[in-house]
């Protein structure tokens, strides 16, 4: 592996222009007239330097992919869909992290400028409720482990809350107005659940609603801590289907992206049910508000249209 700094001068380039400026590899190549696909190969080639080599089983337009994920050069359809490679791919996932250290390490990635990389899947299944068979009895085995207890406790206690949202079956009443109301429930007591040796604490609830004061889309969000770590779990309902949902924190002009949500379907048990799970920030405290908002660019810099918001201050 290499590292950043010993990277040719126009790999450097190319990657400080994608992760520093927010640049498209289209207006990189409008910027040094050369062709888009030029500079991605510059982009790539740099990644592959940077990260391990010949992992097994990672193939080479995978990894290619991933690179693309990496630095924001991707759709959000095929945002969606490396997103879920990598939920299944250990390889994947190793690579993609030693590559964002090594950026982030070298100064040139902060923590706004790379997306999330995924948990492990079991992790990840356990959290967003994962409808397949397979993947709900890989979940079930990790049920000691920390977002295992999170997920237990966050239905828990939104139940407690109204039973506004449920992270285990249809959403409210299936789309009946009567369930709206549930949403606009006080805060909940900070709950505790014991998951094997561990004992999991919502710290916080936040509720979610229109910045216009409607009464759709609703949303919750829980701040749980367990074992020495905290996580955000927000789920939301009668939301419409995009691929561009975000997660923000904001104080006043201060910003913090916290990553996309996976997709919004618009048919089926899930219509319309937004669900997300990310580490909570160290700096969580500095916050006021928590954002959804929908986006146009895949690598947006800061919220245009919220959907909905909440105080973090109580």
């Amino acid at each position: 592996m290499a590292r950043f700094d010993d990277l040719p001068a126009d790999q450097k380039a190319v990657l400080q222009l994608v992760l520093r400026q927010g640049r498209t590899y289209d207006e990189i190549a409008n910027l040094l007239k050369i062709s888009p696909e030029a500079v991605r190969d510059r982009a790539l080639t740099a990644l592959d330097a940077i990260g391990p080599h010949d992992v097994a089983g990672l193939e080479e337009h995978r990894q290619d992919e991933i690179g693309d994920y990496l630095l924001g050069q991707q759709s959000a359809s095929a945002r969606a869909a490396t997103r879920e490679h990598l939920e299944d791919s250990q390889p994947g996932r190793d690579w993609a992290r030693a590559v964002a250290a090594d950026l982030a390490g070298a100064g040139v990635a902060g923590d706004d400028a790379l997306p999330e990389v995924p948990s492990d899947p079991a992790e990840v299944d356990e959290a967003f409720d994962a409808p397949h068979a397979r993947r709900r009895a890989r979940a079930d085995q990790q049920r000691s482990s920390l977002l295992g207890g999170v997920l237990l406790l966050v239905a828990a206690t939104i139940i407690v809350a109204g039973g506004v949202l449920w992270l285990t079956g249809v959403i409210g009443n299936g789309g009946d107005d009567s369930s709206d109301t549930a949403a606009t429930a006080t805060t909940a007591a900070a709950t505790t659940s014991t998951t094997g040796d561990a004992t999991a604490n919502v710290e916080a609830q936040v509720n979610l609603t229109p910045p216009n004061g409607g009464k759709k889309p609703l949303g919750v969000a829980n701040i749980v801590a367990q074992s020495g770590k905290r996580a955000i779990a927000v789920v939301g309902q009668d939301l419409p289907a995009s691929g561009h949902y975000v997660l923000w924190l904001r104080n006043g002009s201060k910003l913090k992206f916290l990553g996309f949500f996976p997709v919004v379907t618009g048919k089926g048990t899930n219509k319309g049910r937004l669900q997300g799970l990310v580490a909570a920030p160290a700096d969580l405290s500095s916050y006021k508000e928590m954002l959804v908002t929908r986006e146009a660019s895949s690598t947006p810099k800061r919220p245009t249209s919220i959907i909905l918001q909440g105080s973090l201050t109580g």
